[in-house]
């Protein structure tokens, strides 16, 4: 890299991994203090569609991967494609120096702004290549089965194509599996969409013909029901097998009752399998890698995160409340008093209010019992949590977004009877805590856990 300027000396320069404060920062002449977010789980996907627009210039393309890391000051996409072409460069350089791993191919020829480009997309394609070493044996297990289908059953294929509702479901099991591999690994999202896109186009042409006649055709499709099933199988194997490294991590998670949320670096969840790796339960070193990850430096990551809700529109009406609360944590000086013993209340309360905004926003009235009201082994009245689970959107991954519920339905919300134990044993109760039963609960692991739900919540559309 060419040498840096007197602004970007002032950037903190936090490099790959986990790193007490990651964030970007420098001072400007005119702007001010600048501050740009670590590239996060949440970042991918505009990275992606920023990176996937050939119309951009190589600066309007830089102006928009920073914009969308911009924390501090606050600015439209309008007002900063005004900064000056000299400040610009100064704080693109300040971010890859930050972000020297998403960056390590930038070589600077002369135009930095083309060099930022090059680096990122560089970047991408490299990781697609590894992608497709371990990818390519699983398309070739796709074709050749297709083949061999196509080949033994041309016949039925041929009517299926214009009839069976079977074959509808099954393509659309191809675009199923597309959809979650992309939101497995979203950094390839487009160049696994070039992969697939002949699939994806076959299921909606035979879906698209199929809807008009399908009651005519429902008895030719019992009898071929057999085929049908086993091209079901085969998907359900594909999907098994490519996300088996995920299903390892988010095991590992669960076991320490800890979960990924969309504002977290992609690499958290790599530390803590680490950390498990090592003899016995690791409950108290994963319970402090994350603790130190937002406490250190006085809860600097834990503010940037509460500023990032700011555009939220669940978490509009409570933002204050939530700064209040980093605000108590970071000028709680006195080792003598707990400042969480305060905040995690608070927290809750928050947490139950987004829950019913959340359901109200959906149409669901939120009066009703958090748990299901079952009655003679039959479910007679719905519950909040069943709704939530039902009605949520997508924030990450199947799994991960599947693993937050669980720590926040069944163990934050709990169902919880006076004077009797959890049926979890975990104290991170909704219940215990608010109503006085836990007075233990001081905790800075259970403190994070609430603000991850939160970021969870955050994130839902």
């Amino acid at each position: 890299m060419a040498k840096i300027n007197d602004a970007e000396k002032k950037t903190n320069t936090t490099f790959l991994g986990l790193h007490k404060n990651n964030n970007t920062r420098l001072s400007l002449r005119g702007l001010g203090d600048i501050e740009l977010k670590y590239i996060s789980f949440g970042d991918t996907k505009n990275f992606l569609k920023i990176l996937g627009d050939k119309k951009l210039t190589d600066k309007q393309f830089v102006q928009r991967i920073l914009c969308n890391q911009l924390l501090k000051p606050k600015l439209t996409l309008e007002r900063f494609e005004q900064i000056l072409t000299p400040d610009l460069l100064a704080i693109a350089r300040a971010f890859a120096r930050n972000e020297k791993h998403t960056f390590q191919y930038l070589n600077e020829t002369g135009d930095f702004l083309s060099n930022f480009r090059l680096a990122l997309k560089t970047y991408e394609e490299n990781r697609l290549k590894q992608f497709e070493v371990s990818f390519k044996p699983l398309i070739t297990d796709i074709q050749r089965t297709l083949m061999s289908f196509s080949k033994d059953y041309s016949s039925v294929i041929k009517q299926a194509i214009d009839t069976s509702s079977y074959i509808e479901e099954s393509l659309k099991g191809v675009s199923e599996v597309v959809r979650q591999a992309q939101q497995a690994q979203l950094q390839f999202i487009e160049p696994l969409r070039r992969v697939t896109e002949e699939y994806r186009l076959m299921a909606d042409a035979i879906t698209n013909s199929l809807k008009p006649q399908i009651d005519l055709w429902n008895k030719w499709t019992e009898q071929n029901k057999s085929v049908f099933e086993s091209i079901g199988k085969f998907w359900k194997g594909f999907q098994k097998k490519y996300n088996i490294a995920e299903q390892k991590a988010v095991r590992v998670l669960q076991r320490y009752k800890w979960f990924i949320s969309p504002s977290l670096p992609p690499t958290f969840v790599f530390e803590v399998m680490e950390l498990d790796k090592r003899k016995d339960r690791q409950d108290k070193a994963v319970n402090k890698f994350f603790v130190d990850y937002f406490s250190d430096n006085q809860w600097v990551n834990l503010e940037a995160m509460v500023s990032g809700w700011e555009d939220k529109i669940l978490l509009k009406k409570r933002v204050k409340i939530l700064k209040n609360c980093v605000f108590i944590l970071k000028n709680s000086y006195n080792k003598r008093v707990n400042p969480v013993t305060v905040i995690l209340p608070t927290l809750i309360s928050q947490i139950d209010g987004l829950l019913s905004d959340y359901l109200n926003s959906k149409g669901i009235s939120w009066q009703c019992s958090y748990d299901d009201f079952v009655q003679g082994g039959v479910v007679r009245k719905i519950g909040r949590k069943s709704q939530f689970r039902t009605n949520r959107s997508k924030t990450m991954t199947t799994r991960l977004d599947d693993l937050a519920d669980d720590i926040f339905l069944n163990i934050l919300f709990q169902k919880s009877q006076k004077g009797q134990p959890l049926e979890t044993p975990f104290n991170f109760n909704r219940h215990k805590i608010i109503h006085g039963e836990n007075t233990s609960y001081g905790r800075k692991d259970y403190l994070v856990r609430a603000f991850l739900i939160i970021d969870f919540l955050a994130h839902l559309k």
